[in-house]
């Protein structure tokens, strides 16, 4: 799985837009079989509130959209995503971003 987008949403009906990003995940198969994911994006949307800590394993991300959610903070593991060049954090309930976004250099 090639240059995909993995999306997680709790609100199916805003996302069902045909120019929406693309959703593709692992089939069951795919996970047996020892392959690993090359998604280049996730999106997680829809009144979460944290973010799981396996997230930061994911240093190949170049693109995180962690928009329209309740988030109050951002962990400074964010730092970890070397890779990342997209990152949308709008409408949150965001008060502070941590330090480590400035280790982020290939942030556009």
């Amino acid at each position: 799985m090639k240059g995909t987008l993995y999306k997680m949403s709790r609100n199916k009906e805003k996302y069902e837009s045909a120019n929406r990003r693309q959703q593709i995940f692992m089939s069951a198969e795919d996970v047996a079989a020892g392959k690993k994911s090359s998604w280049t994006g996730i999106e997680i949307t829809g009144c979460v509130r944290n973010i799981s800590p396996s997230l930061w394993e994911f240093e190949h991300l170049t693109a995180l959209y962690l928009n329209d959610n309740q988030l109050l903070r951002l962990p400074a593991d964010i730092g970890l995503l070397s890779n990342l060049r997209t990152l949308d954090l709008s409408s949150n309930k965001l008060r502070s971003l941590p330090a480590e976004l400035g280790e982020l250099i290939q942030l556009r």
